[in-house]
């Protein structure tokens, strides 16, 4: 049915709007260090990345049952690199993106304002952040393609 199609889509876009918008501005801002800006920015990604699992989900779910009602086989190679990368891309958030955010949040809730110095500083700079930032975006694109053109079917 293509409400479902359509649901499916347009939670998509907006979970990875609000995955990767905020996330965007928390890596530009990272190497800055201003306190004030990160504990604004960190601690508004942190609360809103609470809605983040929930459209992912519904996103999931909405595609499944577009999959189902489209009599889909369900094991469709472009489907299982669809399941493979979403695995992956909530691995990644749930098991680091979101814990630093957190952190990074709660160190500059009790840091004074300023130049960010000692625990916050390295929150701030670490590179597996940085690095799984651009991972998410490769798998963003890599769903994208594996949409769109649906290789191996």
């Amino acid at each position: 049915m293509p409400i479902f199609k359509f649901l499916h889509i347009a939670t998509m876009f907006m979970a990875v709007a609000l995955a990767l918008g905020p996330a965007l501005l928390l890596h530009r801002v990272a190497p800055d260090a201003d306190v004030r800006l990160v504990r604004g920015l960190f601690g508004a990604a942190d609360r809103l990345g609470r809605f983040i699992p929930l459209l992912f989900t519904a996103g999931l779910v909405f595609g499944l049952i577009t999959a189902w009602t489209g009599r889909f086989d369900f094991f469709a190679p472009w489907l299982l690199i669809a399941y493979a990368l979403f695995i992956v891309a909530s691995i990644t958030g749930a098991g680091f993106t979101a814990p630093w955010i957190k952190r990074v949040a709660a160190l500059a809730e009790s840091s004074p304002d300023g130049p960010a110095t000692g625990e916050l500083a390295a929150a701030l700079a670490d590179r597996r952040a940085h690095a799984l930032f651009w991972l998410d975006v490769v798998i963003i694109v890599g769903f994208v393609f594996d949409m769109v053109v649906k290789p191996f079917s």
